[in-house]
């Protein structure tokens, strides 16, 4: 018996595996998953007073869209917002950066500036870690 490939339910998955992730980081106070039942997005709040960072509000969302087949590369998107701040890392065909990968920043007014970004896990949990890492070494946790 064959199983076949199901991208929602791959993407589902792979969500689910980030949402475990999550949920064991110290900065996070809670995720969840919407819609019920076969997530497409997670949103997780974040308590960055634990980096020593006073923030009010902050979130981290995150999407994954696994695509046709088992070996294509997902598109996904960490996003993390506050009161003051708006910015995430990226997985997805850009036409303002070469490659899939950049790191994204709302600049007010002006749109969003983005720059390369070169991701170095392989997987969802582990990309989960790498994420944080970063979001724990940016301006907001300084």
């Amino acid at each position: 018996m064959t199983d076949s490939y199901n991208p929602s339910e791959a993407s589902h998955r792979a969500l689910r595996a980030i949402q475990q992730e999550l949920e064991r980081h110290p900065v996070v106070t809670t995720v969840q998953g919407f819609p019920d039942g076969e997530f497409t997005e997670l949103r997780a709040n974040l308590a960055p007073e634990r980096w020593g960072t006073d923030r009010e509000n902050a979130t981290l969302t995150v999407h994954w869209f696994a695509r046709e087949t088992p070996d294509a590369h997902p598109e996904f998107a960490f996003h993390y917002s506050d009161e003051e701040t708006d910015f995430g890392w990226h997985h997805h065909d850009q036409e303002h950066v070469d490659g899939w990968g950049h790191f994204q920043e709302r600049t007010g007014d002006a749109g969003d500036a983005h720059e390369p970004h070169t991701f170095h896990a392989q997987s969802p949990p582990q990309l989960t870690w790498e994420v944080m890492s970063l979001l724990s070494s940016t301006p907001i946790s300084e």
